[in-house]
């Protein structure tokens, strides 16, 4: 979520605001997305829990937190005016992925959109979020670490309020009660709901955090997925090869495509999922943008780095842990499985004459499909490229049964073995 929250142009000044906000604008604009999302008025997908009317939103979506606060005068002196925290500052309503009119009325242009869960499931196989709540702890329980700045603190604090502390029961996006008192639990449970898989480090975190399977899980995902790919990579290899056969069988990979989307759509009936989908995603994209560059808190913790896997690996050893050994490949999934999903979940390849597209020169959703297949393949060790190998037993033909000798009758069987009678005395 807020990945799309930030894309535009300058980038960096756009994160860099976002990670200063108070609380309660970065709660206005979960919100607002919310509110303005593309399935709003479907009736059989969308969720039908409301969020804060713009009325409550757009006043603190304008309002200027920061460089300083701006307090009705009389009684007590306003507080003077804070310095600037990121030159320049961009207010949260001028936020480029809201989509919303600068003046007011503040309307939307346009809809709104998220990743979709396989987003957040992937990121969160890079252990991201166990090292970021070990610092925040670190920062917390001792000065093992050096002193942050006052923008990386302003991050830490949005970070322990809003994903570590106890969200807003008025938030739509609260997920957490006293019957679902584990957030991680909730989210192991929810990944393993849509795509019948645990997270590769599940049994180190199950002990602190036991989690339910549900019995009505999508466990065919992983082998229905992989066989969508393998197919779709055979296209892929014929659109490029001008000479030869071509094995590439679009029925099969619009009869794939259908079995994928019937499992989420199941899922999905009247919205079920959504409010801990979106509350997955944003807090993973939250993370991954802290590493995505040297933002303020990796530059205090000294991770500056080239990559989002190296600076996260960085910070994971400055508190005496370790990233996932294939955290860039998993960094490189997951905003295009995401593209995949979402189009998949949208019928796009459900019929035989829609599944070309996946594999045409020059077609955007094969560069996409390609992209996911590459990065899948690094990141499980299973190579989508290869052909599935099925065991079948060898044709054989069966030998011919021994015939049986059959005894002798009993009044033979006294006779010697040359066939002479018995000598009498």
């Amino acid at each position: 979520m807020f990945r799309q929250l930030v894309a535009g142009p300058n980038v960096t000044n756009n994160i860099n605001s976002l990670f200063t906000y108070h609380p309660l604008q970065i709660s206005a604009i979960i919100e607002t997305v919310w509110l303005n999302r593309s399935n709003a008025t479907n009736s059989q997908t969308s969720s039908p829990f409301l969020p804060w009317s713009p009325q409550i939103t757009h006043p603190i979506l304008n309002a200027d937190f920061f460089p300083g606060y701006h307090w009705p005068t009389g009684g007590f002196p306003p507080p003077s005016p804070l310095p600037p925290l990121s030159i320049p500052h961009v207010k949260p309503i001028s936020q480029p992925g809201l989509g919303l009119d600068v003046a007011p009325p503040h309307k939307p242009l346009r809809s709104t959109n998220w990743d979709h869960l396989i987003y957040a499931y992937v990121i969160e196989n890079t252990r991201i979020f166990e090292i970021f709540s070990k610092v925040l702890e670190t920062y917390m329980f001792s000065e093992q670490l050096e002193t942050p700045t006052p923008q990386s603190q302003l991050f830490w604090r949005n970070l322990e309020f809003l994903i570590f502390g106890d969200a807003m029961p008025s938030m739509l996006w609260t997920t957490s009660s006293r019957l679902r008192r584990d957030e991680i639990a909730d989210r192991l449970t929810t990944y393993y709901w849509m795509f019948g898989i645990d997270l590769s480090h599940a049994v180190e975190i199950a002990g602190q955090h036991p989690y339910q399977k549900p019995a009505a899980a999508n466990r065919d995902f992983i082998p229905t997925f992989e066989a969508f790919g393998r197919e779709v990579w055979r296209g892929i290899v014929n659109a490029k090869n001008f000479s030869g056969a071509n094995d590439t069988d679009a029925t099969v990979i619009s009869t794939l495509a259908r079995r994928l989307y019937d499992m989420m759509a199941t899922r999905r009936i009247n919205g079920n999922l959504s409010r801990e989908e979106f509350r997955a995603v944003a807090i993973m994209s939250y993370l991954e943008l802290a590493v995505r560059y040297d933002s303020p808190a990796v530059v205090d913790l000294k991770a500056s780095a080239s990559s989002p896997e190296m600076r996260l690996q960085k910070i994971a050893e400055r508190v005496g842990m370790t990233a996932h050994p294939k955290s860039k490949p998993f960094f490189d999934l997951a905003a295009p499985f995401s593209k995949l999903m979402q189009s998949i979940e949208t019928g796009s390849y459900n019929e035989p004459w829609q599944a070309p597209v996946l594999y045409s020169l020059m077609s955007p959703a094969a560069d996409i499909a390609e992209k996911v297949i590459d990065q899948y393949s690094l990141a499980t060790g299973r190579d989508l490229k290869s052909q599935a190998v099925s065991t079948v037993p060898r044709a054989t033909t069966s030998s011919l049964p021994i015939p049986k000798r059959q005894s002798p009758p009993p009044q033979l069987a006294a006779r010697p073995a040359n066939g002479h009678g018995t000598l009498k005395q």
